[in-house]
């Protein structure tokens, strides 16, 4: 193979993954319906030209002004109704100190998702989870002391949870609810007191 092919090669391949980066991008921020995210997907692996690929995203909506002035500083006393984490053909981990939002929609697309809530500064009341999981495996680790409600749809799928001596019900303690369709892949639920790094 001669060297301008494999550059051209090496080009395809990294504007593939500059379009499946910008793809994911727009379908968090609302941008892509999860129809229209699929299909340009679709023909992001068809593509054959690096021309091609640009097509695609060429059409994208830009991005949001990242400035000062367009970013609301929101007061910690008053935690997020909702927020989205998207995971597409990815590794995603989230731990250490963060605040859940009421209800966190995680998208697993093909992707290995880990949410670890052992420091998490937990809402009263219910926090839901809502996943979305096509060919993925996700992970979620919750601290002792949190009533966990597993409820999501799973289709050719391993739903494996495990929760010794939870709070009982009226005890006030946070409950964190799973929910949403779960295909093709693995789900595990542990309580762990906090998270073993793994090499």
């Amino acid at each position: 193979m001669a060297q301008s092919d494999r550059d051209e090669i090496v080009s395809i391949d990294r504007e593939r993954e500059r379009a499946v980066a910008a793809l994911s991008r727009q379908f968090e921020l609302d941008n892509l319906s999860m129809e229209e995210l699929e299909r340009r997907m679709t023909d992001v692996y068809r593509a054959r030209s690096v021309q091609a690929l640009r097509e695609i995203i060429n059409t994208l909506p830009s991005e949001p002004d990242a400035s000062p002035k367009a970013v609301a500083v929101i007061d910690d006393a008053y935690p997020l109704d909702s927020d989205r984490i998207v995971s597409i053909m990815a590794e995603t981990k989230r731990r250490g100190l963060w605040r859940p939002p009421r209800r966190l929609d995680v998208w697993c697309i093909m992707s290995d998702t880990r949410l670890d809530l052992t420091e998490a500064e937990l809402n009263a009341g219910v926090t839901e989870i809502h996943l979305r999981a096509v060919m993925a495996s996700v992970r979620i680790i919750v601290p002792p002391g949190v009533r966990v409600v597993v409820q999501p749809g799973a289709f050719m799928s391993s739903v494996d949870d495990e929760f010794p001596d939870q709070p009982p019900l009226g005890s006030g303690a946070p409950v964190i609810r799973v929910t949403g369709p779960v295909v093709m892949s693995e789900l595990k639920i542990r309580v762990r007191r906090r998270e073993v790094v793994e090499g």
